[in-house]
């Protein structure tokens, strides 16, 4: 609860919090870290697909165990869920298309707010739902651009975009007038910089599912795969057999109406703040205040001429600390104008207060009774409305969990470059055999976001999520092999992405011990040229691939900004952990090549990357606890899992990678005990250790070995993950 907590209040200003009644903190006091975990989750699911979390494998929910399904004890639920939202919140920046549409369609609305005020207010709202929408429609392909030229792309995208006005008209039942929305096509295409920015967006995230190798038609078969088997089936087969046809046109036929319900999201979040609201004087004080309209200008002025500042713009947009800074401000003046303007008979005077604070206390049990002012039930029901909007917004710019978008969206020269390099499939012994468990185990993760999205856009509000799948196809698709592999290349390049939560470790004896064990290297590192820096960090990997263009790659293509990041994220202890992993494997002459591909070690160290030191953490907390509660838990098994299963590593090289196991085990002992006293480190590690003790006390290892099912290796790499990501944000002072 303690991380929690913190985290929560971070995200408001520094004058709220020090209040000694406001908003945040009544908020805060009053939330249930099981409902905050439920409602992060939905908008996980939502879209699972186009945020990739099935491709990276993701933690979903672990039904509180990672062996089997058994009821946590109460006191600990609180933990348990603070512990899981907190590892959600990350710290690094996440560009999903929803957090990028939201913010791009607050953008918009200020641009467009003088021309909508002449009709009819659904007009304005709808418009801003288009800009949020086609962000989903652009990044799964539902329309591709269809011309290499620049300007009849732009001129069939108005024409699209229009169209798409139209349809979003018809799914929010409202009549549209052909006279009115001519006559708005006409003012609004006067802001020829707004529809450039909107069009370099759009073309921008329209390529980030390409891969030279593979067709539009393998991508739409990996996208609707469940879809392609389930009761709407002949709809998706007309669209994947005919998307040449559909993809290319303006306007919106009724087989891709039926094909996006399974893409556009159930929910809109703009509508919170607007709907039951005067949508134009909520833009004029609240959405005003948050973005510097001078650096907007510059911004959308360049888009007429290339994209070049378009990741500029989007760290701009997606910059929590606009809102952190300005929305508060803005609403109050919101509420005051609103308030005054409805009532200007009405002001509270002492005695209506006191009156109202006695009734509270009068009778609990009956709250008709409260003689609760009418203005001040508005208010509250206002307010309620903008915070929750408003923390939905922000704490979602967080949801990454090991996202890959940053990557695929900015970077995606590195990622081809290095895939073409890299992307000669070949035949070795294993490599075939590790694709296949990555299959297998994608197969039963969506399992779990499928079940999940489908009662969510059902509208169910409590649902069960089975303990065991019932998948009987192994999902199998190029599309889908490619997006591994560029997930492999975002892993291991992680820390290229921006970083918005710094905590830094206050503990002095962890502080000591990082220098004593790492100091002098990292700082003959970044003291070091860029060209030795990128060198020192990426040599370990390198020097386990067959093809040496790695490193000579990234030194092309890293950005100045790009090693900042890296530097700052190199005093974070897992990224020393996971690179003493690597190379071991080079000093103890483990030849990965000889077996695996390429892509396949960079697969494995990824993983390693994601999940290693936090297993370490793991296992320390397991052995101390068995010579503290003298119960005997042999952690033999634990190891074989996780290099079997979690790594994927076949059994001919486990002995040397035990080995390396135990003596990094070793070397990080001291540094890791301490670590785990972090925050609700070890209150969380509890909860995993009791459950580890309930699934195989009294039980002999081949007794514990055959009660493992595949979902319990599921469940434990998301237990792995989610102590990967809560830690993350966990850096030294520099």
């Amino acid at each position: 609860m303690q991380l929690f907590k913190r985290v929560l209040l971070s995200l408001f200003p520094d004058e709220i919090v020090a209040q000694t009644i406001n908003p945040a903190s009544m908020f805060i006091s009053f939330i249930s870290t099981k409902e905050f975990f439920s409602v992060i989750n939905r908008k996980i699911v939502e879209n699972y697909k186009l945020n990739l979390f099935d491709v990276t494998l993701d933690p979903f929910e672990f039904k509180i165990g990672f062996w089997e399904n058994r009821m946590i004890k109460p006191k600990d639920i609180d933990t348990y869920y603070s512990y899981c939202a907190t590892a959600n919140l990350n710290g690094y920046r996440f560009f999903s298309p929803a957090n990028i549409g939201n913010n791009l369609s607050l953008v918009v609305a200020l641009y467009v707010k003088d021309i909508f005020r002449a009709y009819p207010p659904e007009y304005y709202l709808n418009f801003l739902y288009t800009v949020f929408l086609l962000s989903f429609v652009f990044l799964s392909r539902i329309k591709i651009f269809p011309y290499k030229d620049r300007e009849k792309n732009y001129n069939w995208f108005v024409e699209t975009m229009f169209s798409f006005y139209e349809f979003v008209f018809q799914q929010t039942g409202q009549k549209v007038d052909s006279t009115i929305i001519k006559k708005l096509k006409k003012e609004l295409l006067n802001q020829i910089d707004l529809f450039f920015l909107l069009f370099t967006v759009y073309q921008n995230f329209n390529t980030v599912f390409v891969h030279p190798e593979v067709s539009d038609k393998d991508f739409y078969l990996w996208l609707f795969y469940d879809e392609l088997k389930g009761d709407t089936k002949a709809v998706y087969t007309d669209f994947v057999a005919n998307y040449k046809e559909y993809t290319g046109k303006k306007n919106f036929s009724a087989v891709e109406t039926k094909v996006m319900q399974s893409i556009l999201p159930a929910d809109i979040l703009l509508r919170y703040l607007f709907i039951e609201s005067d949508m134009f004087l909520i833009t004029d004080t609240v959405i005003s205040k948050l973005f510097d309209k001078k650096i907007l200008d510059n911004f959308i002025k360049s888009f007429r001429k290339d994209d070049s500042q378009l990741e500029n713009f989007l760290l701009y947009i997606t910059d929590y600390k606009n809102f952190k800074k300005n929305f508060f401000w803005g609403v109050q003046k919101y509420m005051i104008t609103t308030f005054r303007d409805e009532d200007t008979t009405w002001a509270p005077t002492k005695e209506d207060l006191d009156d109202l604070m006695s009734s509270i206390g009068e009778d609990v049990e009956n709250t008709e009774s409260f003689k609760i002012p009418e203005r001040i039930k508005k208010e509250s029901k206002m307010m309620e409305k903008i915070l929750n909007f408003y923390i939905t917004l922000v704490w979602w710019s967080w949801v990454s969990r090991g996202d890959s978008f940053f990557l695929r969206l900015f970077r995606k020269p590195i990622i081809q470059k290095i895939n073409k390099a890299y992307d000669q499939f070949d035949e070795k012994n294993y490599t075939l055999s590790y694709y296949w468990g990555l299959l297998y185990q994608y197969g039963k993760n969506v399992f779990f976001y499928k079940h999940t999205a489908e009662n969510v856009r059902a509208g169910k509000q409590k649902f069960i999520l089975p303990h065991k799948t019932d998948i009987k196809n192994i999902y199998s698709n190029i599309s889908l092999l490619k997006s591994f592999d560029e997930t492999f290349l975002a892993t291991i390049l992680q820390d290229i992405n921006p970083k918005d939560i710094r905590l830094y470790i206050k503990n002095k004896k962890i502080i000591e011990l990082f220098k004593w064990l790492i100091g002098q290297e990292i700082s003959g590192m970044v003291q070091s040229s860029d060209s030795k820096f990128i060198e020192s960090v990426y040599q370990d990997i390198w020097s386990n691939l067959e093809n040496k263009t790695f490193i000579k790659t990234l030194k092309k293509e890293l950005t100045e900004q790009d090693i900042y990041h890296i530097k700052e994220n190199i005093y974070n202890l897992d990224f020393w952990i996971s690179k003493n992993f690597f190379r071991a494997i080079t000093e103890n002459k483990i030849i990965l090549q000889k077996e695996y591909s390429d892509l396949v070690i960079l697969g494995i160290f990824s993983t390693i990357r994601e999940t290693f030191s936090w297993f370490l953490i793991y296992l320390t907390y397991l052995r101390d606890q068995t010579d503290i509660k003298n119960i005997s838990i042999d952690t033999t098994l634990l190891v074989k899992i996780y290099i079997q299963d979690i790594l994927n590593i076949d059994e001919y090289y486990h002995k040397k990678i035990t080995g390396i196991i135990t003596t990094i085990q070793a070397d990080f002992n001291e540094i890791i005990k301490h670590w785990i006293e972090i925050d609700d480190n070890k209150d969380y590690l509890k909860i995993g250790y009791d459950n580890r003790v309930f699934f195989s006390t009294k039980k002999s290892i081949e007794e514990t070995k055959k009660k493992i099912i595949s979902e319990d290796v599921i469940r434990f790499k998301w237990f792995l993950k989610n102590i990967s990501y809560y830690n993350k944000r966990f850096l030294m002072p520099q």
